[in-house]
Formats: C-alpha cells, sequence, structure tokens
C-alpha cells in the first residue's frame, strides 16, 4: 500500500466518523438511515398551520454517491399555500444549496454523515372554512454510485516518457544509418 492509499484511507475514515452539523432551526427531524448507495427514500411532511419550516432528513453514506431527488408541493384546503424554498444538503465538509427543490441533485458524495434540509414556507388562509384540509410535500432522494473518471498514476506517466524517449532514441539511429 503506497502513501496515497493511505492518506486517502484516513480522509475516509476521518470523514465517516463525522457528525451531522447541528441545524439551527430544524422543524421536524427525520432519519432515512443508510442510503447506501444505492436506495431511496420518501420525504414527506404535512401543515395544519401558517409557519416557515426547515424539515431536516439524516442519513450516512456508506461509499461515494451521487444523491438527487424531487419534492412536489399539494394543497388539499385550496386556502393555505405552501412554498418549497430551498433544499440544503450539508455533512462531510461540505455545505450546497439548491434553490430548485422540485428537482435537485448534488454530486461526487464522498462516504459520511449527511442532512437533507427542505424549506420553505406556509402561509395562512381561511382556516375555519377549510378545516380537515391539509398541505405539505411530498418527495423522494435517491442516491447512486458516482463514478470516478480514472486519473493515470505517475508510473503511468513515467512509462510514458520512456516509452517516447525509445521511439526517439530509435528514429535518431534509422536516421542515422540512412546517411
Amino acid at each position: 500500500m503506497n502513501i496515497r492509499h493511505a492518506i486517502g484511507a484516513a480522509v475516509l475514515a476521518l470523514g465517516s466518523v463525522a457528525a451531522v452539523p447541528a441545524a439551527a432551526s430544524c422543524t421536524d427531524t427525520f432519519s432515512l438511515g443508510s442510503m447506501g448507495p444505492p436506495a431511496a427514500a420518501a420525504l414527506f411532511n404535512q401543515f395544519e398551520a401558517a409557519q416557515k419550516f426547515d424539515d431536516c432528513y439524516n442519513f450516512t453514506l456508506n461509499n461515494s454517491a451521487d444523491a438527487f431527488g424531487l419534492s412536489l408541493e399539494w394543497d388539499w384546503s385550496y386556502s393555505r399555500g405552501i412554498d418549497l424554498t430551498s433544499v440544503s444538503l450539508s455533512g462531510s465538509g461540505l455545505s450546497i444549496t439548491d434553490d430548485t427543490p422540485d428537482g435537485f441533485s448534488f454530486t461526487n458524495l464522498l462516504a459520511g454523515t449527511y442532512q437533507l434540509i427542505i424549506s420553505g414556507t406556509v402561509t395562512a388562509g381561511d382556516f375555519e372554512r377549510y378545516d380537515g384540509g391539509s398541505v405539505g410535500y411530498v418527495g423522494v432522494l435517491a442516491t447512486n454510485r458516482s463514478v470516478a473518471a480514472p486519473v493515470p498514476e505517475p508510473e503511468t506517466y513515467a512509462m510514458l516518457a520512456l516509452g517516447l524517449a525509445v521511439v526517439g532514441w530509435a528514429a535518431k539511429r534509422a536516421k542515422k544509418n540512412k546517411a
């Protein structure tokens, strides 16, 4: 095992033990458990009053992955509005916000613990008239393995340089023999 592999293993080990960053204002917190990859999980919450919300979904990745998903708002009462404003992902040394919550994606995530935060507002309406109506959102979060682009090892570059030197030497010798 060379030094690069040892350093990479240490970084992955430290990243997987890192705790989920504490969100300052999680309205509700849900645990999705291990999200593989690959895996998929449902996102859901329903509201009965006007409020701003930050719903936090905690999950872990056992391997490097890409995460993506979508969310849909619903309002059965037709009197309250819901507006999903952003989806944020934090954990394992990163913090990313996607301002298009209806379709979001986060790429090249390392193994570790993460927190997906869905933020939005529910606006007040005629609550008494439509008693029993609800407003909320439903969505899905899915993960799949990320495919890293192959990067040549330094030994590959050394072999390339050696090969070019041999070809150059052979061309020079052939030119010398012709003359």
